[in-house]
């Protein structure tokens, strides 16, 4: 049950911003507003103060900076270090910057149609003042009905769960240093499991785990204690808590790609003195060797920007969510994502001519010396990073998980007899699509409120602390059990890189959009968007569906038979 608590003078003005905020258009992307008056009343919307005052309130306590670093750290992470070999695959100095500039383009345009379908469906305005219930999966449902909740559950979880098992081995090799200190019997980090490079030098060469004598338990044991400490951290209620660790996780990734540039910079100008005949610029390259060779690196750029299950999670949690705060959040998220990726992709890349072999491991930092001591800091920025990022993976997945409890306590007690109270109501909620008159064709007139069935929804912030608890130590620890067993996971990054990341990023959002819209004119309860907005939606819809399927063709291929 949510409490209103805007106040009740700004009520009518709430109703008719809400009208407004409909047919907009698009978060104010195509259209030329002024500011939206609403936000001149109120209290500065970026104060940290207000929002530590509010912090577990039944009202909207995000900040743009909170909200931006909530989910850069979910976007920009151990992922960031296979962009070299991404780059160095699809040509450095022209169609790789190109294609990630593209991506980047189309992540924001994803974004944008997420948070506009979820504000048709549940308008809302500069003036609200209660939390969102939106989610991922709620926007799926209000689209394609009850199943595609259920399905959209099953992936965003899906994809969490597994990001934690590849986040968690990831960790284990970045702490291989810290392991050695603890356990200096343990001969030396040469003879260890190199998890990471197997993991992403497979796409498009095969699974390379060949030596490998599977994980240490000293490995194991240095990255189940750091999954120990935190843990308190998954069991938050919201991501906006977060916010000083994702400043954190932001620092630290920058500084691993100021190291990166730098002994980058630092090889390719020596190997200039060294060498009279070599210029600058043929450390790049404008196309590929193949176009083979773009199909395995296109996976690496979509993972890089996979973070869409948080985007309407933290707009539940903004501040005064006017179009411009909204439009400038997701903009500026986007491109701050996309300039780090383009410095530490055209720098890492660069670094081939430094190398034995020419060319870029999946994990930029093997290669460099083991023993350098500036890329040391970059290991440890990198396991600070994956770190934080763990509750950015853990608190969705949880509160997708504690959503669906009452579906299952429901046919627990109507077996028995019981009465279900308020878990019924949730339950009948969840069974009814939002557009499930749709699908009748003598009843098709439009969208259910998206109200009936966020309102009702149970959500991990609502919880109680000790649901959190266990709910996020079954999956988070779930996750460690499954890593310290795995000694490569190339072969599931792999496939999630070319298939489920595609349906999550692209392929859903579209769709949901363009059935929402469709329905909408329907019924008449709102405008319709811009041409712009629509044949953009139709064209990235046809083109990724085929494109994940090649994508996924070639990841099999590539992982199971480039060897046979």
């Amino acid at each position: 049950m949510s409490m209103a608590v805007t106040a009740e003078p700004m009520e009518s003005r709430s109703e008719s911003s809400a009208d407004h905020a409909a047919g907009e258009g698009f978060l104010g992307v195509f259209d030329r507003e002024e500011p939206d008056p609403a936000v001149e009343t109120l209290a500065n919307p970026d104060d940290d103060t207000i929002s530590e005052e509010l912090a577990g309130s039944l009202v909207r306590v995000g900040t743009t900076a909170s909200a931006r670093f909530n989910i850069l750290s979910t976007m920009v992470g151990g992922g960031s270090l296979s962009l070299p070999m991404a780059f160095q695959k699809a040509g450095n100095g022209l169609l790789g910057p190109v294609i990630l500039i593209v991506v980047a383009t189309v992540t924001e345009f994803c974004f944008r149609i997420l948070v506009d379908s979820a504000r048709r469906l549940s308008p809302v305005s500069a003036s609200s003042v209660t939390p969102g219930k939106d989610s991922f999966e709620l926007i799926a449902s209000a689209a394609f009905g009850r199943r595609a909740y259920v399905g959209s559950m099953i992936l965003v979880t899906f994809m969490c769960f597994f990001g934690t098992i590849g986040y968690a081995v990831l960790l284990r090799d970045m702490l291989e240093p810290v392991t050695f200190m603890i356990f200096p019997s343990h001969a030396s980090f040469s003879n260890t499991t190199r998890v990471y490079e197997s993991q992403w030098e497979s796409v498009g060469r095969g699974s390379q785990v060949g030596g490998s004598d599977g994980p240490s338990w000293r490995n194991n044991a240095t990255m189940l204690i750091v999954v120990l400490l935190v843990t308190p951290l998954c069991t938050l209620r919201t991501l906006t808590a977060l916010k000083r660790f994702g400043a954190a996780s932001m620092v630290s990734v920058l500084i691993l790609g100021l190291c990166v540039v730098y002994r980058s910079i630092e090889c390719n100008l020596g190997y200039v003195d060294g060498n009279h005949d070599y210029k600058f610029w043929h450390s790049f390259q404008l196309w590929p060797d193949s176009w083979k060779n773009v199909l395995d690196a296109f996976p690496l750029f979509v993972s890089c920007f996979v973070c869409h299950y948080n985007i309407l999670t933290v707009h539940n949690e903004l501040r005064v969510p006017s179009h411009q705060r909204v439009s400038w959040w997701l903009r500026s998220t986007t491109w701050m994502a996309a300039a780090f990726y383009l410095l530490i992709g055209l720098a890492g890349s660069a670094y081939a001519h430094c190398t034995i072999d020419g060319k870029i491991h999946g994990n930029v930092l093997l290669d460099f010396p083991k023993d350098d001591p500036l890329l040391l800091v970059g290991r440890m920025c990198l396991a600070l990073t994956i770190t934080l990022a763990f509750p950015m993976l853990t608190i969705p997945a949880r509160d997708i998980v504690i959503r669906s409890l009452p579906s299952l306590l429901k046919h627990d007690q109507q077996s028995n007899g019981a009465d279900n109270g308020e878990s019924n109501l949730v339950e009948q909620s969840l069974r009814q699509s939002l557009l499930e008159n749709v699908h009748s064709d003598d009843e098709a007139v439009g969208l259910v409120p998206h109200s009936s069935l966020s309102s009702e929804q149970p959500s991990g912030k609502g919880a109680s602390f000790w649901l959190r608890l266990v709910v996020a130590m079954a999956l988070f620890w779930t996750a460690a059990g499954v890593a310290s067993c795995v000694s490569s996971i190339d072969i599931v990054w792999n496939l999630l890189g070319s298939s489920l990341s595609m349906l999550l990023s692209y392929i859903i959002p579209c769709s949901s959009y363009l059935t929402i819209i469709h329905t909408e004119e329907n019924g008449g309860t709102s405008e319709r968007p811009s041409r712009f907005v629509l044949a953009t939606a139709w064209v990235l819809l046809l083109v990724a569906s085929p494109l994940m399927i090649l994508s996924t063709a070639n990841a099999v291929y590539s992982t199971f038979f480039s060897n046979v």
